[in-house]
């Protein structure tokens, strides 16, 4: 594995180190939410996030993968200052974008909640999310700026500073407002300005770390072997749009896809006679889902961040054997978290949700058919990701677009008949046109040739065997201790070791794999495991 490929997998490594603690805190964060508020008073908070993730995604997906990957270009140029000078314009287009979405979703909460047919009391949540859009921004000029120089470590600080900030906040205003007032509304809109917060302390580790490294980056740059001179607030603007608008539009079908939840769920059961508490009720036990299936997709996105540089800096190089060995290293590592996460979360549903909510645990059914569709999601993100990388970023969102025009007439449909799980039903069916689009677009673009026993067979055989002996280690040890937490917890474990034994017996991890991971030689060592094929 060279060496620009070991980075890549080191940047991911750290990111999803960084991913796993922020979303163990946000679990925190949202189980204490549940019995604070409950079912009803989460779906008042879980029901604008996806306008919200919507009007936030050039801020912040588009124009930070924007800048990482043009950062990323001009570092292998050795053009640093130009790059530094596209990080400052962008900072402060950043900083206008968000200080007008935080505006819109503020003075305009009446107006979204009549277009989108929420139910009023949403509209402390809108508020509290309002103000925080701005520091969403900032923070993503920072990091698109130091994930273009292959740094992660900054944003991976700043997302567990983030996730802090609002799980302290949140649940410590939604407390103070319950017994203050006893509103759930009011409540769920304290609850929702822990994002704000978050954004605050995410920001500030961002610019100490900046100010930290400014010493490096302005030798950098008077090291550079170009001097940059045509660098105009206009060029830079037109230069990071041009690649940040489709990254966005993607970014912002993505949300669609949740916003269809959103705009047709709570709507629909309405509509066949339910009340609007038992409705809102029904869409947070898919919230809490959907909070659940966010843990893997928190490490996809990981993978996601670094392989757009990653691939960027192969094509820029020109170097096809770098850029097919990138490609099948993004989507066996999507694969190989894809296919234990969907498993262990479907086996174990019932159980998880028991361990996590408590008294609050309705929604196995919905968690069960929901985990199916992680496979396609992180899988067509990783793709995404490729596709980005390579330069073509329209494919994708005519992939995702269509994948959501499935989505939305599936729900439409289904969710007057089969309630909740209609909506799930149309995801899962959406998701997986998206990725088979995607990878047909990388195959053809690229000439990439999947090895499909190394990538796809080998990690699904494990998976399917760890789901056999999670589900018996479960019954086994709920049966000798008639403890559903000490059941649930052993059996997640066995479940790592049970996937990881199977597939160093199949042969599906490598020795260049273990060289990856910390301590990973002398694991090597004393397992002497040969070589993959």
């Amino acid at each position: 594995m060279s060496l620009q490929t070991k980075q890549f997998v080191k940047g991911a490594f750290i990111l999803s180190v960084a991913g796993i603690l922020s979303k163990v805190v946000s679990i925190f964060f949202r189980v204490p939410l549940i019995y604070l508020i409950g079912d009803e008073g989460f779906g008042y908070y879980q029901m604008p996030y996806p306008i919200y993730t919507l009007l936030i995604a050039i801020s912040y997906v588009g124009l930070p993968s924007a800048i990482s990957k043009i950062v990323s270009e001009k570092a292998v140029q050795k053009r640093y200052e130009e790059a530094h000078k596209i990080f400052q314009y962008t900072f402060l287009l950043l900083c206008l974008l968000g200080a007008f979405v935080s505006a819109l979703l503020f003075f305009g909460a009446d107006f979204l909640i009549q277009i989108q047919g929420w139910v009023p009391a949403t509209k402390y949540a809108l508020w509290g999310l309002g103000s925080s859009a701005i520091f969403v921004a900032t923070m993503g000029a920072f990091r698109g700026y130091f994930q273009g120089m292959q740094d992660m470590i900054p944003t991976a600080l700043s997302q567990i500073i983030e996730s802090l900030g609002r799980v302290i906040v949140g649940i410590g205003l939604t407390y103070v407002i319950l017994q203050k007032t006893g509103s759930i509304p009011m409540a769920a809109g304290g609850a929702a300005f822990g994002a704000t917060a978050g954004g605050i302390g995410g920001t500030l580790v961002l610019y100490g770390m900046y100010k930290k490294r400014k010493p490096h980056l302005q030798k950098q740059i008077e090291s550079g072997l170009v001097k940059d001179k045509k660098t105009t607030i206009t060029f830079a603007w037109k230069q990071v749009l041009t690649i940040a608008i489709p990254i966005s539009i993607g970014a912002a079908v993505h949300s669609v896809m949740n916003w269809i939840d959103s705009a047709f769920v709570v709507r629909r059961l309405i509509e066949i006679g339910l009340e609007d508490e038992v409705a809102s009720s029904l869409f947070g036990q898919l919230g809490k889902a959907n909070t659940l299936i966010n843990v893997p997709l928190t490490l996809s996105m990981a993978l996601m961040v670094s392989l757009v540089p990653a691939i960027s800096e192969a094509v820029q190089k020109n170097d096809t054997q770098e850029l097919k060995v990138k490609i099948q290293t993004g989507i066996r590592l999507a694969l190989l978290l894809a296919l234990p996460a969907a498993t262990g979360l479907s086996v174990l549903a019932h159980p998880i949700l028991t361990l996590i909510y408590r008294k609050h645990n309705e929604g196995a059914a919905i968690l069960f058919l929901l985990s199916l569709s992680l496979v396609f999601i992180i899988v067509g993100q990783a793709l995404t990701s490729i596709l980005q990388g390579m330069g073509r970023f329209y494919s994708p969102i005519i992939h995702l677009l269509l994948g959501a025009i499935a989505k939305g007439w599936i729900t439409y449909m289904a969710v007057p008949q089969w309630h909740v799980q209609g909506a799930v039903l149309g995801t899962i069916v959406g998701y997986g046109i998206y990725a088979c689009l995607n990878y047909y677009q990388v195959k053809k673009i690229s000439g990439y040739k999947m090895k499909w026993n190394q990538v796809v067979i080998k990690p699904m055989i494990a998976a399917i065997g760890m789901g056999v002996g999670v589900k018996s280690s479960y019954f086994l040890i709920h049966k000798i201790s008639n403890s559903n937490t000490l059941s649930t917890l052993m059996s997640v474990l066995l479940g790592i070791v049970f996937y990881f034994l199977i597939l160093l017996l199949l042969g599906g991890l490598t020795k260049e794999d273990f060289a990856q991971i910390p301590q990973g030689e002398k694991i090597l060592k004393r397992i002497k495991i040969n070589k993959g094929k």
